[in-house]
Order: structure tokens, then sequence, then C-alpha cells
């Protein structure tokens, strides 16, 4: 999965990737493991990652929904982009629902 976006709060665009797409070394990001999984994300978003893995490592993957461990699968990844980061603009690889 490769994600896109843009954080009001830090006024910059992020990239996440997942999967194959972790593999590749693109300038300005870097990689981010926990719990045997592996993403590569901006610099901005890496360390919000690390942050909320460390302090906060919860996320509800729908509005009303509960709160559930944050890890780096697909979908509670992309949960987390879309409720606690927000400015999800594309998803490629978009896991099913």
């Amino acid at each position: 999965m490769q994600v896109t976006g843009f954080d009001d709060r830090l006024g910059t665009g992020y990239v996440l990737s997942t999967g194959a797409h972790a593999d590749e070394d693109v300038p300005g990001s870097r990689v981010v493991q926990h719990g045997g999984m592996t993403v590569r994300a901006t610099e901005g978003l890496a360390a919000m990652l690390e942050d909320a893995l460390a302090y906060r490592p919860t996320t509800r993957l729908g509005w009303g929904g509960p709160e559930v461990p944050l890890t780096l699968e697909d979908a509670t990844l992309l949960a987390w982009l879309r409720q606690d980061v927000g400015g999800v603009v594309a998803v490629a690889g978009e896991p099913a629902a």
C-alpha cells in the first residue's frame, strides 16, 4: 500500500509505504519497524508514527468505533492516518474492507 497525504498541523505532505514499496529507498524517508513489520514514511510522519507507537498506541478503525491497538498492518495504519493524522489524499493498493 502507498498513501500520500497532507498534514495541516505540520504543513507538510507525507508518503507512507508498506509491503514491497517499503523496500524502496526514497530520499527524505526512513524505515519504521514495530512488531516484526516494516513501513517507510517521510521523516515527519515517521517521527509521528514512532511517537504514537510509544505513547498512544491505539486508533479507531472508524469514527464511531472502539479503539484498537495501533499496528503496522495496512488496515490499521490507514485508519490511523484517516482518524488521527488526517489529510489522506490518495491510496494505492488499499486493503479490502
